[in-house]
C-alpha cells in the first residue's frame, strides 16, 4: 500500500514532537497530530534536571526556552525536616529549569515545522488504527471540522502518553509494573519571596515531598508528594490544605505570605503508575509516557523523553532506509531498557521510602548544631564515597559522577583536597 506519510506520531508534546523533530531532519515525511490546541499546558512535573538539559541543548531548542524567560536554576536545596542541605545544580555553569508545557511543548513543535519540515495538525483526535496483513499501516483521524480522513503511514508511533489509546489498539505488553505510589497536587503561584540564588527546593517532611519550581520571573510550581490515605481529605479541600500543608514547610509561611494562586487552580492526581511497555510491533512503535513511565518525584520525566527520543529515530531512520524491523527495533528495546531501568527501580524504591524515625533526625540536628562537628561530619562522609555508602545510593553516586568529572574510583581523591585537617585526630 502506497503510504501518505514515512511516519505519523500521534500525540505533540514533548515525546512526540522531539521525535518528529529529528525525523524530518534526517528527512523523512513526518506528520505530527494532536487532539489539543497549542499553546497549552497539561499535567506535568515540569522540572528539567540538568541531564534533561544537555539533551534540550542537544536537540536545539534550549537558547529559545532561555529566550522566553525562564529562570536559570543554579542550586539544589534539600531539607529533611528542619535541616538544610544545599549544593550546585551540576558542575561549574550547570543549570536547570523549570519550564511551563505551553512554552516548552510550543517551542518543539514550532521547531518540528521549521526545521524539520513536519506537517503538523492539531485538534485532531486518532480515531482508529489501520492494519493490513496484521500490520499496522496508519490511522483513521477526524479533524477539527468533524472531517474523517484515513491516513496511511509505513509507521504509527503512539507518543499520546500515559493513556495512550495507540498502546490500547494495539495491546502493547507492561511489564516490570508498579502501581501509583503517591497521590499529588500541584499550581502555579505568584508572590512568591524568592531566594537570593534560584533554586530546587525540596523538603522531605512528615512522609510529604513538597517541590518549589522556580519557573519565570514571579511566576512558581508549588507541589506536594502526599500519603495515599490523604488523598480523599485532600480531593474535597484540596487548596486549604495544600496551602496548610505547604506554609507548614521549613520557611515557607513567610515567603508565602502574599502568594495568590492561577485562576484559583490546583491540578491533582490520585498518582502515577510505574511501567515498561514493549516499545514497538509490526508498524507501530511507542515513545514518551505510552512507552514508560514512572512518578514524577525525581523530576526526570521531560529529559527521559527528550532524550529517548534520540535512539528512537535512530532505529526508525534505519528501518526507514531498509534495515530489518524485528532486529532493529529489538536491540532499540535492549538500548533503552538498559538506559531507564536503573533509574526507574531507584525511583520507585525512593519514592517508596518513608521519613526517617523522629530519633534519628533528632542526632542529625545534633550533629549539625555545631559547625566544627558538621564539618567533620561531611568530610568523613566525603572520604567514604562512593564505595562506602548503601548499595542502592552508591550506585546513584556512582551513576552521576561523571557528570562531574569523577570516576568511581577516584572519588576519595577528588574530597581529598578539601579535607578538614584535623580528621584523623
Amino acid at each position: 500500500m502506497d503510504s501518505d506519510y514515512d511516519v505519523l506520531v500521534v500525540g505533540a508534546r514533548v515525546a512526540g514532537a522531539s521525535l518528529a523533530l529529528l525525523l524530518g531532519e534526517k528527512g523523512h515525511r513526518v506528520l505530527l497530530v494532536d487532539r489539543d490546541t497549542f499553546p497549552s499546558d497539561t499535567l506535568s512535573t515540569h522540572f528539567v534536571i540538568a541531564s534533561g538539559m544537555m539533551a534540550l541543548k542537544r536537540l536545539g531548542v534550549l537558547d529559545d526556552l532561555h529566550a522566553a524567560g525562564f529562570r536559570r536554576v543554579t542550586r539544589s536545596r534539600t531539607w529533611i525536616e528542619d535541616c538544610l542541605f544545599e549544593g550546585p545544580a551540576g558542575p561549574a555553569g550547570a543549570t536547570m529549569l523549570a519550564p511551563r508545557r505551553d512554552a516548552l511543548d510550543s517551542i518543539l513543535i514550532r521547531h518540528a515545522r521549521e526545521r524539520g519540515g513536519v506537517e503538523f495538525h492539531e485538534q485532531t483526535i486518532v480515531e482508529g488504527l489501520i492494519e493490513q496483513d496484521g500490520r499496522v499501516v496508519g490511522a483513521t483521524l477526524r479533524t477539527r471540522d468533524g472531517e474523517r480522513r484515513e491516513v496511511h503511514a509505513r509507521v504509527v508511533v503512539g507518543a499520546d502518553g500515559k493513556y495512550s489509546k495507540v498502546a490500547e489498539w494495539v495491546k502493547a505488553e507492561r511489564y516490570d509494573t508498579t502501581p501509583a505510589l503517591r497521590p499529588a497536587y500541584y499550581g502555579y503561584y505568584h508572590g512568591l519571596t524568592p531566594l537570593p540564588e534560584t533554586a530546587l527546593e525540596i523538603f522531605f517532611c512528615d512522609d510529604r515531598i513538597g517541590f518549589v519550581f522556580p519557573m519565570r520571573p514571579d511566576e512558581d510550581c508549588l507541589a506536594l508528594e502526599l500519603q495515599p490515605e490523604e488523598y480523599e481529605a485532600f480531593r474535597a479541600n484540596p487548596r486549604e490544605l495544600f496551602e496548610e500543608r505547604f506554609r507548614a514547610l521549613p520557611g515557607m509561611a513567610a515567603r508565602m505570605r502574599d502568594v495568590t494562586l492561577e485562576n484559583g487552580k490546583l491540578f491533582g492526581t490520585r498518582g502515577i503508575e510505574n511501567y515498561l511497555r514493549r516499545p514497538f510491533g509490526p508498524g507501530w512503535a511507542l515513545a514518551g509516557d505510552a512507552a514508560y513511565l514512572k512518578d514524577p518525584s525525581n523530576g526526570s520525566g521531560i529529559g527521559d523523553a527528550v532524550s529517548q527520543a534520540f535512539p528512537l529515530a535512530d532505529a526508525l531512520d534505519a528501518t526507514l532506509r531498509g534495515a530489518d524491523w524485528e532486529t532493529t527495533m529489538s536491540a532499540y528495546q535492549h538500548t533503552r531498557d538498559a538506559a531507564v531501568t536503573p533509574m526507574y527501580h531507584w525511583t520507585i524504591a525512593a519514592t517508596q521510602r518513608h521519613d526517617a524515625a523522629p530519633e534519628a533526625i533528632t542526632w542529625l540536628r545534633a550533629a549539625l548544631v555545631t559547625p566544627h562537628v558538621a564539618r567533620r561530619m561531611i568530610y568523613w562522609l566525603a572520604d567514604a564515597m562512593p564505595d562506602g555508602l548503601p548499595p542502592d545510593v552508591q550506585q546513584r553516586v556512582k551513576a552521576t559522577g561523571p557528570y562531574f568529572g569523577v570516576h568511581a574510583s577516584s572519588a576519595i581523591a577528588v574530597a581529598q583536597p578539601a579535607r578538614d585537617p584535623d580528621a584523623r585526630s
